[in-house]
């Protein structure tokens, strides 16, 4: 077996010992919630108050019973609050895709909030920018500091320190299917090869029903989602890991990346997904799913909840979850799928010294060692922090089939964690226009090498 990824390596581990438990990664869109608060676009004001936190964030509170992070985040809130009456919290909160273009924005004119959410790729250049507080000194005061996987800080880390907190830990590429849509047509479980995959997309799409339910709007899932785990069957790990280390011995052009553009094009070409796919969210793909319009559905863990609570009763009692399917001749292992910490909770570098202590101590109050408690006790998924094992038999029928899942697979890194941001906004932006048809595997494999290139030569 090659190498692993260092950290997912080590998850898989902690996985096998204590059931498999395992947690997060991007959420999808909802309705946005502003009004809860006062916007923190003016967030250098809480300069002015010792006693105010501002944050934006992308927890939708009426989301709160389908996600097990959003219902994590509130209920360590609502603890902290109880806890420090004298200290107000203001958020700002949104669906995710206004998050990410607010936050840039903000970014871009350095009015940041206190606290707010960090994606894996953009570090360096927040960081870079001035804009991120080390949270190095915090960390290591932190009771509870060696309860944190190895490596879960890697994303954060920038020149040697580090500037976010995980706030989620995901894995992605995940096939839900509707079991007894399948045998109608002839498979027992979830095909093990393309092939079988497209002649079913055919007989489903005579009948009237979507192959596979899936919204690429805001662009992320179809990296995210599907080409991090496929891209790593064609080309191994090895090759993620050198992109990652931007050292030149791979290539975006190299063939077997080329191949599994190509293959997404594929995927659309041949009638697998909705029509509409290019102009619905996420959080709608996977209400066709669960409401019995399509057979299946490839997202992340979260929608585990999602699904629990609001899928038809038909549609939860018949739900199984397996991998992407090997591809031919590829490089990489069989049965590999994505994982890794996508999101972390930084602290503006832009606060007093005073301030920096209260929101330190907000910081792991909120997210660390009783967050992650609180969703393995809860939901028997596992974040950044190792709890105690917990008896998986209690959790629902989904859960530990989830968990089943994840006893017979390895973890890559999903790309928009550990990649760059420029390199990941080429990518996700063309990959939208090749599942659509107008553009061509090798130029988006192109373009996305433009965006590396540019980075090896700053």
């Amino acid at each position: 077996m090659k190498k692993r990824f260092r950290l997912l390596a080590l998850l898989m581990t902690a996985v096998m010992v204590t059931g498999a438990l395992t947690a997060c990664q991007d959420k999808g869109d909802a309705q946005a919630e502003e009004g809860k608060s006062q916007d923190t676009a003016k967030g250098n004001e809480s300069k002015d108050s010792d006693k105010e936190i501002n944050m934006m964030h992308f927890n939708l509170e009426e989301r709160r019973d389908e996600d097990a992070e959003y219902d994590a985040f509130y209920t360590r809130l609502e603890e902290y609050q109880k806890n420090h009456p004298d200290v107000t919290v203001n958020q700002s909160v949104m669906e995710v895709s206004d998050y990410q273009t607010k936050i840039q924005a903000q970014a871009a004119v350095e009015e940041l909030p206190d606290v707010f959410y960090v994606k894996g790729s953009w570090f360096n250049n927040f960081v870079s920018s001035g804009l991120l507080a080390p949270l190095d000194d915090a960390i290591n005061s932190y009771e509870k500091k060696d309860s944190y996987r190895d490596g879960i800080f890697e994303a954060s880390t920038v020149d040697g320190k580090i500037y976010g907190l995980p706030s989620q830990f995901s894995v992605t590429s995940l096939v839900y299917y509707n079991e007894e849509l399948w045998k109608e047509i002839g498979y027992d479980t979830f095909p093990d090869n393309w092939d079988d995959i497209y002649a079913a997309a055919e007989k489903f799409n005579e009948k009237g029903i979507t192959p596979v339910a899936f919204g690429n709007k805001d662009k992320w899932p179809a990296e995210s989602c599907i080409l991090s785990a496929l891209g790593d069957r064609y080309t191994g790990t090895e090759w993620t890991n050198s992109i990652i280390a931007k050292d030149g011995k791979a290539k975006f052009t190299d063939a077997e990346f080329v191949s599994a553009i190509q293959h997404m094009q594929d995927m659309a070409e041949k009638g697998l997904f909705n029509k509409d796919f290019s102009t619905i969210s996420t959080l709608q793909g996977i209400e066709y799913y669960s409401q019995g319009n399509a057979a299946a559905t490839i997202t992340g863990y979260w929608d585990i909840t999602n699904i629990l609570a609001n899928a038809t009763d038909e549609v939860k009692e018949h739900t199984k979850i397996a991998v992407l399917p090997p591809v031919d001749g590829g490089k990489g292992e069989p049965a590999v799928t994505s994982g890794g910490c996508g999101w972390y909770v930084g602290m503006s570098n832009n606060i007093s010294e005073e301030k920096k202590a209260l929101i330190e101590e907000f910081l792991f109050e909120v997210y660390g060692y009783e967050y992650s408690k609180y969703v393995t006790e809860t939901y028997g998924l596992v974040e950044a922090c190792q709890t105690e094992a917990v008896d998986t038999s209690k959790f629902p029928a989904l859960t530990q089939e989830y968990l089943k899942c994840l006893d017979n697979v390895n973890l890559t890194p999903i790309y928009d964690i550990l990649m760059d941001g420029s390199v990941i906004e080429a990518m996700n932006s063309g990959l939208q226009e090749v599942m659509n048809g107008t553009k061509d595997a090798q130029t988006l494999a192109e373009e996305i090498q433009a965006a590396q290139d540019t980075l090896t030569k700053e």
